[in-house]
């Protein structure tokens, strides 16, 4: 059988004539590229291979995909869903026209652009990276797209300012003003801050039961931590003085009484921080002094709930102007 003959019965039946045949031929090969090693034929059957698993991949918008990837997250702590939710709003309110594009449509410099031009400061893009990172891997398991370009697109570097520990001064007013009758509900929560070094999400989730002042230990557990593992952070004389004080002036099982952030950041206000605050400069704060007074990483690793010392090294632990005299102040005369 001819070549002719061969290619009419294979063509047979399928309504594609040899001039429709030619044309789909001349479309592919317009879009070779010069430098390419493939003999025609190869780069044909590339892009026809290229097409056909393409086209397994189900059509679904970033939009859509979002919702349902939402539902997925139910279980997540509240401030975690939350997060979530505010990040991706904000991408899809940015940029309509890529919401509602399919997962597979996006490149990685669309995605590249998109997160540029909805967030303008290194940790926020960040944040969105990651929060897409997980949609897009979401997104990927349902077959919605071939690979998760996320992942080919860079991060930003986030360049860290220095974070000067609180004087002793600084964190006596804020002590004082927080055992105001005002804010006396307040006191046990502000200690902690200041003599335990948790997160600030961590001491939202934290209740009295979680505080054990005869083996003086405040217990993280996993449903507390940021990292969901569990952790005993050492309960120091002064942080000991002030929860027998204030756990009298308990209203409810948590240690943060109602309207804590507001009333905080007023206590902050009335100390003299107002619009100077720097988030975590407690945590910071304690980090520097227990590592000048103690010098025991270790055991400030374990406090602190860091996988390693290094983030403490490199990023924590500032000793600028505290002096010996300073830390055992601050670890034994405070209060």
């Amino acid at each position: 059988m001819t070549n002719e003959l061969l290619a009419k019965a294979l063509l047979s039946n399928t309504g594609i004539t040899f001039l429709d045949a030619a044309r789909l031929i001349k479309n592919i090969l317009d879009f070779k590229p010069e430098k390419t090693k493939l003999s025609n034929m190869q780069f044909c059957s590339k892009v026809s291979n290229y097409g056909i698993k393409h086209f397994h991949i189900k059509d679904m918008s970033i939009r859509e995909g979002f919702c349902k990837y939402l539902t997925t997250k139910t279980q997540l702590r509240h401030d975690s869903l939350r997060d979530i939710n505010y990040l991706g709003n904000r991408l899809l309110r940015s940029r309509s026209n890529f919401a509602e594009m399919n997962f597979y449509e996006l490149s990685i410099s669309d995605c590249e652009q998109w997160l540029k031009s909805t967030f303008n400061t290194s940790s926020q893009y960040n944040k969105a990276h990651s929060m897409l990172h997980g949609l897009f891997q979401f997104a990927l398991r349902q077959e919605w797209t071939e690979k998760n370009i996320v992942k080919l697109v860079a991060k930003q570097k986030v360049i860290e300012r220095e974070i000067v520990a609180l004087s002793l001064a600084e964190i006596k007013c804020l002590l004082e003003i927080s055992q105001k009758t005002d804010f006396v509900d307040c006191s046990a929560a502000v200690a902690i801050l200041i003599w335990a070094g948790l997160r600030p999400k961590e001491l939202t989730r934290l209740k009295w039961q979680d505080i054990d002042l005869e083996e003086m230990i405040i217990t993280i557990s996993s449903s507390t931590s940021k990292t969901g593992g569990v952790r005993h952070v050492e309960i120091c004389r002064p942080l000991k003085i002030c929860l027998q004080k204030f756990k009298k002036h308990a209203l409810c099982d948590y240690i943060c009484p109602h309207n804590w952030q507001r009333r905080w950041r007023l206590i902050r206000d009335m100390a003299g921080f107002k619009g100077k605050w720097v988030q975590d400069v407690l945590r910071h704060s304690y980090a520097s002094y227990h590592s000048k007074h103690y010098q025991d990483l270790k055991s400030l690793q374990i406090n602190m709930g860091h996988s390693s010392q290094a983030l403490l090294r490199t990023r924590y632990v500032n000793m600028r102007n505290i002096s010996k005299s300073d830390a055992r102040i601050y670890f034994r005369d405070l209060v």
